[in-house]
């Protein structure tokens, strides 16, 4: 009766907190040499896009896990440093690191035929012939899914020809290579957002490339920070009051698109995942970034748009997001293709028993308050204290969310697991509740060779 958790980011460190706090046996394992994840500028397991300059752009009140808050000290969006401080004070505080073994990669993790998991690990870096494998009752995957960079599939045409640089955001450090230069950046999410308005206050000229016009959302609204709108009457309306009324709010106190020499975006502003940046406004306004269309083609130093335009450019960075990847699974056992997960409440497959999945729910604000709650109901699961939907109750429940999410967001790779928080907390506690009366009606466990009890099918 052991459990395995993969990754040391702030999902496993919120799964490696509650497991510890349950006396649950674990091991956690660390591709890094550090705990931090995505948040350790320059991780040495390759998977941080941290830039130097990032802040975070949600509140440090609404950004910090339910146990233990950042702080006050911390300015209101800390900077990268200090939400990696504020997760090793985490750790520290609740004596994680015993737990935690680092610089080790998990190359594999299969299920076993008489039940349980197979978990194949090796030091990082090693030949194949330093594999350890062990078996585990349970896996907690948390290995993230901002990682990964994902590319325009297929490629814009003329990409091979283009002779200038050419990156991803997720490689992408400091402004200083792109000084004096002519710069395309290719996206609309926050990391499009703020390094084309870093790039363009030292670039000879910044173009800013959206397939889809974006709303932009500041940081600070009516003198509080944006995201603290999750806590006022604005979010108890109904989401056919609540969307009008966020774009009519963001009309008063920013202004129209127009007024920026952006598109006016066709959704809502709550179709989409939010667009965050404050600067990017301004540089806009300033005439320092200039808004594009999406990209039809490159040439050796030029890049083509849809709306017939040409321009001379010497570097590109791909804003353009993340896979959701698992490479020790076989894709046969679970994968995330177009990056929709069949997850029941984005964490339980249907089908295979005692295989977890800890923060692969995209909420519009943060999503460190909800690790804790859910490694909570993971840690009930392993132990017994609730008992799960029978497979095709959550089956049924799975199916209804992707409407409801195809009714709500774009159909686009990077809104495959965007949740709205409400909604998601509202469902964790009634299954909370529902599982706890299963497991309470549960049959005692039979003499050998008894035949089980039906499980039950309702969510």
């Amino acid at each position: 009766m052991r459990t395995c958790v993969i990754g040391a980011g702030p999902s496993g460190l919120a799964a490696s907190k509650v497991l510890a706090s349950r006396n649950v046996p674990f091991d956690c394992f660390e591709a890094g040499s550090r705990i931090g994840g995505l948040w350790r500028y320059g991780n040495d397991n390759g998977m941080s896009g941290v830039y130097a300059s990032l802040h975070a752009n949600i509140s440090k009140e609404s950004m910090s896990f339910s146990s233990l808050a950042m702080p006050d000290s911390y300015p209101v969006f800390p900077h990268h440093s200090k939400v990696l401080a504020y997760l090793e004070d985490y750790a520290a505080s609740f004596a994680l690191h015993r737990h935690i073994t680092l610089g080790t990669e998990v190359t594999s993790v299969r299920p076993l035929d008489d039940g349980g998991w197979e978990v194949v690990r090796r030091p990082r870096g090693s030949a194949d012939s330093e594999v350890t494998a062990q078996r585990y009752t349970a896996v907690v995957v948390a290995n993230g899914h901002h990682w990964a960079p994902r590319l325009p599939d297929p490629a814009v045409p003329g990409a091979e020809d283009f002779e200038g640089s050419a990156v991803h955001s997720h490689d992408y450090r400091v402004p200083e290579p792109y000084a004096g230069r002519r710069v395309l950046v290719i996206g609309m999410g926050n990391s499009a957002c703020e390094i084309a308005a870093e790039v363009s206050r030292s670039a000879a000229r910044t173009y800013l490339s959206a397939r889809h016009p974006a709303h932009v959302f500041p940081k600070m609204l009516l003198g509080r920070p944006a995201d603290h709108l999750a806590g006022s009457p604005l979010a108890g309306l109904p989401r056919f009051l609540k969307g009008p009324a966020m774009a009519l709010l963001l009309r008063l106190t920013r202004g129209t698109p127009a007024l920026y020499g952006l598109p006016r975006p066709v959704r809502g502003p709550l179709a989409a995942h939010p667009s965050t940046s404050d600067e990017l406004l301004v540089q806009l306004a300033r005439g320092a970034i200039t808004p594009k269309p999406g990209v039809s083609s490159f040439g050796r130093d030029t890049v083509a748009f849809t709306d017939g335009s040409l321009e001379t450019v010497d570097a590109v960075v791909y804003a353009t997001g993340y896979s959701i990847l698992f490479p020790f699974l076989d894709p046969a056992v679970f994968a995330a293709p177009d990056g929709r997960t069949e997850l029941f409440l984005r964490t339980v497959p249907p089908r295979l028993p005692g295989l977890y999945f800890m923060g692969l729910a995209q909420p519009a604000g943060a999503a460190f308050p909800l690790l804790e709650p859910q490694a909570e109901w993971v840690a009930d699961l392993i132990t017994g204290a609730v008992a799960p939907p029978s497979p095709r109750a959550m089956k049924r429940a799975i199916d209804r969310e992707r409407l409801r999410q195809g009714r709500t967001y774009v159909s686009t790779y990077r809104h495959g697991i965007e949740i709205d928080v409400r909604s998601y907390r509202k469902a964790l506690r009634q299954e909370l509740r529902a599982g706890r009366r299963r497991a309470r009606a549960a049959v005692p466990p039979r003499p050998t060779g008894a035949s089980p009890a039906p499980a039950a099918d309702a969510v």
